[in-house]
């Protein structure tokens, strides 16, 4: 969360703070979207996510999960809509955050703060 010396010096006008506001919620809008986007295909193609993990994963790893029984893409699967939830949570506040920062709009960034 953002503290209050960094939302008083993004209202402050003629200083560059606000570019820093605006940069840390860029991180969280991406974070969010990378939340929903993997969600949204959690939930749609089960099969996709097991693909990606065997691609990532190398086969030893593959073997050692498998051999104490963790299934990570299960496990990706049964949490999809919380991390849809998740991920929409973040990147509204993101939003607000950027907005905020970038139009100097004080209740935007008192509401992230």
């Amino acid at each position: 969360m953002l503290d209050r010396h960094v939302v008083r010096c993004a209202m402050s006008t003629g200083t560059d703070n606000s570019c820093d506001v605006s940069l840390r919620c860029c991180h969280v809008q991406l974070a969010g979207l990378l939340m929903l986007i993997f969600g949204i295909i959690a939930k749609v193609d089960q099969q996709a996510i097991a693909d990606i993990f065997s691609a990532i994963l190398p086969s030893s790893s593959q073997e050692e999960l498998d051999s104490i029984g963790v299934n990570i893409s299960g496990i990706i699967v049964s949490n999809a809509t919380f991390m849809i939830i998740l991920g929409v949570i973040a990147l509204v506040i993101s939003v607000l955050g950027f907005f905020g920062a970038c139009c100097m709009w004080r209740w935007m960034l008192v509401l992230v703060s």
